[in-house]
């Protein structure tokens, strides 16, 4: 994995591309855009053959009347503007890149957290008359003006593993009826994620042109890791069921799978984070299980939004990614120690840049003097990956997230050149 000469400013050849919007997609190329919106997260990916995939659709907003807040939390700036809430911003944001405009072939619900699949207690228009009627906030929406083939989340179709499934964070519920509508008006399929398959996502659209190059692994969910072998998993929550009646976080089941097109190799995983007991009872840390199995990749979007409990030392150790990226929407999201663990010679040798999607200026100011800082992108917005010639090459874009416009303000050039180490 080597990144270009002088990683840390745009390479010569793309200057052209600065100050213009962003050219788009198309055949042959591999587009995951880690798109910003203030209020949560959400990445579209667009395939070399233009089977796409929507990844979460956050809309957390603490600040609105009768919102839930369980800490004191300092939103960033929901952008473009406030005329629309995040799920028709990202809905609008997938017609202009998405080649197939409304119509989109797999929807991924990481895990069952507002700030991916949206907030009842926002103050957003309820359906009539579709027994049941939901909130229009996050992924629902989004459905609103996207059309899903299939839709995978980690608990279909009884969500009861490795526990009941409740509405704590005020979304599950929601996010449940918002399906039976789509598959009963639409006809959209749904179904559990399958931990240690590859072929759950696949190519739809010209799957003998690029199937012998491109494939996603899923990883990890409801505490059951791939193995590497197979289809094998170890299930943390068989191990100790014990563990099954403590209190639980809902990050540490999130959905984590690998993405390979050609040599790249990219990495994205929800909230993943935290510990579960083995069958001795000792603390396990799942994040750096899922990082050995995983393995070097050259991008790694980073897991619970990079906050204290995630990108641990161990984890960081095994991806050692050339680059980092951030979904950010809280002040609090850009902590020094995950920071430094990012940025860490220490822990591999290699050059690497940082993404944040937002970094606030007062976060800069407080943080100018960190050593860390120099690994850190200074632009932000919506962060772009563009894989290319077969996945040899691939190109790093900050787009702006002011207006809908989508100027690119930076680009950085890589090389995989025989793929991840």
């Amino acid at each position: 994995m080597i990144p270009c000469m002088g990683i840390f400013s745009s390479c010569r050849r793309e200057k052209s591309e600065i100050g213009r919007p962003y050219a788009g997609w198309k055949e042959g190329e591999m587009d995951i855009h880690h798109i910003y919106t203030g209020r949560g997260e959400s990445s579209f990916l667009i395939f070399p053959d233009g089977t796409s995939m929507l990844i979460d659709a956050g809309d957390y907003d603490p600040a609105t009347p009768g919102a839930f807040n369980f800490r004191d939390i300092k939103m960033c700036d929901l952008l473009p503007d406030s005329s629309r809430r995040a799920g028709e911003w990202i809905a609008r944001y997938i017609e202009w890149i998405n080649p197939a405009k409304t119509a989109v072939d797999y929807l991924l619900l990481s895990h069952f957290h507002s700030d991916h699949a949206g907030d009842t207690q926002n103050p957003a228009t309820r359906t009539q008359g579709r027994e049941p009627d939901y909130v229009l906030t996050g992924i629902p929406e989004v459905g609103e003006y996207i059309r899903f083939g299939k839709a995978v989340d980690r608990g279909y179709p009884d969500y009861q593993y490795p526990k009941p499934v409740t509405d704590i964070d005020f979304c599950a519920d929601n996010y449940r009826a918002f399906l039976q509508w789509k598959m009963k008006r639409e006809g959209m399929q749904a179904e559990g994620i399958d931990v240690g398959s590859r072929e759950q996502f696949v190519l739809l659209k010209n799957p003998q042109k690029y199937g012998g190059l491109f494939e996603i692994r899923n990883l990890a969910a409801n505490g059951r890791v791939w193995t590497g072998e197979g289809k094998n998993t170890v299930n943390y929550y068989d191990l100790n069921p014990e563990h099954t009646a403590r209190e639980d976080n809902e990050n540490k089941k999130s959905i984590g799978m690998r993405i390979t097109y050609g040599p790249f190799r990219y990495f994205t995983a929800g909230d993943f984070s935290e510990t579960l007991p083995d069958a001795q009872g000792r603390e396990v840390n799942i994040e750096e299980e899922i990082g050995k199995v995983c393995g070097p990749v050259h991008v790694c979007k980073a897991n619970h939004h990079a906050f204290l409990d995630a990108m641990s030392e161990g984890f960081i150790r095994n991806v050692r990614a050339s680059a980092y990226i951030i979904p950010v929407w809280d002040y609090l999201h850009i902590q020094p120690s995950t920071m430094t663990n990012m940025a860490s010679r220490e822990l591999y040798p290699d050059s690497r840049i940082i993404f944040p999607t937002a970094f606030p200026e007062v976060v800069r100011e407080a943080f100018a003097n960190e050593p860390w800082m120099a690994s850190v992108c200074p632009t932000y917005g919506h962060v772009v990956i563009k894989v290319f010639d077969q996945g040899k090459k691939y190109r790093i874009y900050v787009l702006s997230a002011r207006d809908e416009r989508r100027t690119v303000e930076a680009v950085y050039d890589f090389v995989t050149e025989g793929g991840a180490r």
